[in-house]
């Protein structure tokens, strides 16, 4: 699926603040998120009394993965919104910043490290 800007052409650009703009972002993360924890709910009941290989496994995993980094993300983006207010180039605590995240991934991103594979290891693992 191709994605495309939703710009309109011609039409003059409305100025938003960057604060109002972390605002909507982190809104639109939890819309995602919360779709995202319904789709979980949806494979788990479609799941449930069939075993699955350890390739398929993984890859339903990858949906866990990307539901717990849009909720990290986003609780990264209200931690912004809290500090006091902050240039673009201003520097924050980068402790506050990732304070209540719990993917470690996102929190290696921030700190400026290489993310490892987020690839879950076969065996008994509890799906969502």
């Amino acid at each position: 699926m191709d994605m495309h800007s939703a710009t309109t052409q011609g039409s003059p650009s409305p100025a938003i603040t960057v604060q109002d703009t972390i605002v909507k972002a982190t809104e639109i993360l939890d819309m995602a998120g919360d779709e995202l924890m319904i789709a979980q709910q949806a494979v788990e009941e479609c799941v449930r009394d069939f075993p699955l290989t350890d390739a398929e496994m993984r890859r339903l995993q990858k949906l866990d993965v990307a539901t717990q980094t849009v909720a990290s993300v986003a609780r990264v983006l209200r931690n912004l919104m809290s500090l006091s207010p902050t240039g673009v180039s201003d520097s924050v605590s980068l402790t506050h910043v990732y304070d209540g995240v719990t993917l470690g991934e996102v929190v290696q991103v921030l700190k400026g490290e290489h993310a490892p594979d987020v690839s879950v290891a076969a065996g008994e693992i509890d799906l969502f």
